[in-house]
């Protein structure tokens, strides 16, 4: 009973205190007096930061879920008869190319339905390998890859393989709202680095600032969702740098590598990282958005631990969408086309959109949005976006959906052709002008 109230006593003081590695450590030597293990712990940790977030309205809103519900609204009113132009969702106009949907339907005919290896076959991580080695002169293996369930998983997985309960991931914003979601929901603490148009939302000083003993993971995503910036390589090493100091990994989400239409873009597998994942996916260049596949590439250690993760959640990812992913692999013509076409959407966007006074855009560098800040006064980025859909019939993704600071932006997909694509542009900027 005794050791009961001690234990309570060390929560409480906990909770009231400024937490930090020391903390932590010495918590682990306070419960490791009274037998109880180091995970024990973290756990307890874990929960108590949890708990600070909920009581100090921190937390990020389920902004995910928020957005899946306006397009489903968007959907909605396509169903119906309204012509809609959804610029909204990450999810680009073009199909799977036919070779991939053909592979597809042979390995079904030929039997490939079964259960299969959790990391994947090994005739598309040979491929996946051979292609990243040959375009960034590496000598990667099969077994430095596992195939995930989309970028979601891979993601999702590799936060789980890297850190532990009551580590600290940094997460930087503006950013796609499953990567804090993710780390929250596996008991890590989100550390948020809140990046500013006017900074051409350079992250590197605000890491050197931020970081600390518990970090044990940044996510890094450029070309970026939802700004589109490129970070250069003397950035991506100078966060390297910051990472190896403080013994973090780096996870470099580069779903969005292909769409690069600017000089110094440098994948994290060329930079020599140590600890280091790299994570993509088949979804966005060669339009497989539903087929679900995607890949990391660390460390054989790593990807074999990502692999389990996946084994415990889900088994492993259907044998015949893995075959239509190789012939994807292989058909570099519809990827070249497919970034040719997003490249020309993102120019019409910024060339419509600057005509307006109160629309502020970055030339566009890379991935498939834009990210414009909407000067005027009290603007709200959910309130104008549905304002937008319901009048004008335009769906765009509100800027709030990736992070609290950016509710004076909005996010535009360049996934439609030229003609409704103005069409669009020209209704947002009336809806702007408008909204004044």
């Amino acid at each position: 009973m005794r050791e009961l109230a001690e234990l309570s006593r060390i929560c409480a003081s906990l909770a009231r205190s400024e937490l930090s590695a020391e903390m932590l450590d010495a918590m682990i030597s306070e419960f490791s007096k009274h037998g109880l293990s180091g995970d024990f712990a973290r756990k307890i940790f874990s929960l108590v930061l949890e708990e600070r977030e909920r009581c100090g309205g921190g937390g990020a809103p389920e902004s995910g879920l928020k957005l899946r519900e306006f397009a489903s609204r968007a959907l909605e009113l396509q169903r119906r008869g309204r012509e809609v132009y959804r610029l909204e969702l990450g999810e680009p106009d073009f199909t799977a190319p036919p070779s991939a949907v053909e592979a597809a339907c042979r390995a079904i005919r030929e039997g490939y339905s079964k259960y299969g290896p959790a990391n994947g076959i090994k005739e598309l991580r040979a491929a996946i390998a051979s292609k990243l080695s040959e375009r960034f002169s590496l000598d990667l293996k099969p077994d430095n890859i596992t195939v995930t369930a989309g970028g979601t998983f891979a993601v999702y997985g590799s936060i789980e393989a890297v850190t532990e309960l009551g580590d600290e991931v940094i997460v930087i914003e503006p950013a796609w709202p499953l990567y804090a979601h993710q780390v929250r929901w596996l008991g890590r603490k989100p550390k948020i680095i809140r990046t500013k148009f006017e900074d051409n939302w350079d992250p590197v000083n605000m890491i050197q600032e931020e970081v600390s003993r518990l970090t044990k993971l940044i996510i890094l995503n450029y070309p970026n969702n939802p700004t589109g910036r490129v970070l250069d390589e003397r950035s991506m090493r100078a966060i390297i740098e910051i990472a190896e100091d403080y013994g973090a990994w780096i996870l470099s989400d580069e779903v969005y590598m292909d769409f690069c239409y600017c000089d110094g873009f440098e994948s994290i597998l060329k930079l020599g990282a140590e600890r280091a994942i790299m994570v993509n996916s088949f979804s966005k260049t060669w339009g497989m958005t539903g087929f679900r596949v995607g890949y990391v590439v660390s460390d054989p250690e790593t990807v074999t631990r990502i692999a389990r993760a996946q084994n415990t959640a889900i088994t492993c990812i259907p044998e015949f969408v893995q075959r239509a992913a190789l012939a994807a692999l292989n058909d570099e013509e519809s990827a070249r086309r497919n970034v040719e076409l997003i490249g020309m959407r993102l120019r019409i966007l910024y060339e419509e959109l600057s005509r307006s006074r109160l629309i502020e855009v970055k030339p566009p560098e890379g991935a498939m949005y834009i990210f414009p800040r909407i000067n005027v006064e009290g603007f709200d980025s959910w309130r104008f976006a549905w304002k937008l859909l319901e009048e004008k019939s335009v769906a765009i993704a509100p800027g709030a959906c990736f992070g609290q600071n950016y509710n004076n932006h909005i996010r535009i997909s360049a996934v439609l052709d030229e003609k409704p694509l103005r069409e669009a542009c020209k209704r947002i900027r009336e809806a702007v002008e408008e909204y004044c």
